[in-house]
Order: C-alpha cells, then structure tokens, then sequence
C-alpha cells in the first residue's frame, strides 16, 4: 500500500504551501483548538478564511527559511499528485536553550486578550521542553495526514523516515502529541513523561479571556521524550536516565543535521 506514497523534503515554497494546506484540512476534520492558536480566522466569512490561510503560508515559509533546523517532510500520493501528509522535525546539532526559557510570543494575533490567551497556552506547552531538552536533539513539532488519506499508513511512513536520520544522528527525540497521535509516537520507541492541562485561569479574567478559554483551550497533550536510536535500556542492562537528569551535553564535531 505505502508504495503509492513518497516521502520528500519541502524544498520550495508551493511544496510548503501544500503542506499547509494538509494542517488545515487534518486541524479541521475533527477540529482541533491548536489551529485556531496558530492560524487564527479572524471573522465568519470564507474571505476571512482565505486570509487566514495566505497569512499562515507566508509566515511558515518565512519561519522556515530563516531557520536552518527546520526539515519539513512531506507523505507525496503518486496517483492524485498532491501532498498527504506532513512533518517537521527540528533538529539542534547545540543547546537550543542555552539563554534559558524563552517567552513564546504570538504576534499573529492582534494585540489584546486573544493573543494573551495563546500565549499563554504556547508556554505552558512549551515549558517542558525548555528546561529538559538543554542539549542538542531533535523535536518533532508539526504531524498531520489529510482526512481522505487516514488509515493508511502514512505518519508510520513519515515517523520512520524521520526517525532513521534522527537515529543516524545519535540525538534524542522530543515532542508534544494529542491522544490521537500517542498510539502512533509509542510505536517508533516515544514514551509519555508528562501530560500538559492547561491552566486558562486568571484574576478577574474578562469576558474575552473566558471566550477564548471556552472556545480554544486544547485538550491535554502528551510531552513524550525518546533516547537516543530508541535505546531505554543500556548495554549494561541498566535503564537510560530520564531527560530532567542527562543535564547540557555537547554534539560531537562534524554532526550533520541535513535530512
């Protein structure tokens, strides 16, 4: 089955335009609160829609382009021509967090207690991260397959391409998942440390804020950490030691993160 599937490295951006494209349908069938968070529709109309959806091209493309450890693959179908599926790994060759826990900022969203609201929901996911991940790895930020391309075996096929040059890196892997995506993270040797609620409540919070927390508050998420090639035992039989212990490690010289 998986031989009508391909998977290739975005290069240009129509082919990252297309992977956007497949976030939005997969973020959308069921609906998922974390794409309001990250692509907000500021109004009712398909006009707005189509804003929304430009704005968050341009802004990926201009993300990615800007940061050399960013690797976006994409599940390509050979007999419709068109993107199916997607991932994006991040892959830090040095402490990306050697400055300490960066403060997440949304400017996407206009200035008020909207984007306050996501920010907030960004940070406490992030939070995780930042203070264990203070070595290099690789962070799988982004997974989604388009709802008429479920079921068929294309995030195992993304997640073992993905996987086997993060194995050939030596480096640990790190990401936040949904409970629809855990079964398959478990399967390529992730195992959940920490399941993320979000906490929505603030002093005196206004009508906006409850807004935003009754319509985008996400479901809890799953911060779940790979060792490195998905070893949890060492040779010696003893069990490798959990992420908040490892501590800052250096990358060997001459590591490549080209995928």
């Amino acid at each position: 089955m998986n031989n009508r599937y391909l998977v290739r490295e975005v290069q240009t951006k129509q082919e990252l335009d297309e992977v956007l494209d497949v976030i939005w349908a997969a973020n959308h069938t069921p609906y998922e609160p974390f794409i309001q968070l990250f692509f907000p529709v500021l109004g009712f109309t398909p006009a707005h829609r189509k804003a929304a959806l430009i704005e968050s091209k341009e802004r990926v493309w201009k993300q990615h382009t800007s940061d050399p450890a960013s690797h976006w693959l994409y599940a390509f179908d050979t007999v419709t021509d068109q993107a199916v599926g997607c991932v994006q790994w991040v892959i830090s060759t040095t402490n990306p967090f050697a400055k300490g826990v960066p403060k997440l900022e949304a400017p996407w969203w206009p200035e008020g207690e909207c984007r306050k609201f996501c920010e907030s929901i960004l940070n406490q996911v992030y939070k995780p991260r930042a203070n264990w991940m203070t070595r290099p790895h690789c962070a799988l930020n982004w997974m989604a397959v388009h709802p008429a391309h479920r079921l068929c075996g294309i995030g195992s096929l993304l997640m073992k391409a993905g996987i086997k040059k993060t194995d050939n890196l030596n480096l640990e892997c790190w990401l936040e998942g949904s409970s629809m995506g855990k079964p398959l993270y478990e399967k390529f040797g992730f195992q959940s440390l920490l399941k993320v609620a979000f906490d929505t409540e603030v002093p005196c919070a206004s009508d906006e804020w409850r807004k935003c927390a009754h319509e985008m508050t996400p479901a809890a998420v799953f911060a779940m950490w790979r060792p490195k090639r998905g070893l949890w035992r060492l040779e010696n039989g003893q069990e490798v030691g959990l992420p908040w212990t490892l501590g800052a490690q250096p990358v060997l010289n001459g590591t490549s993160h080209s995928l």
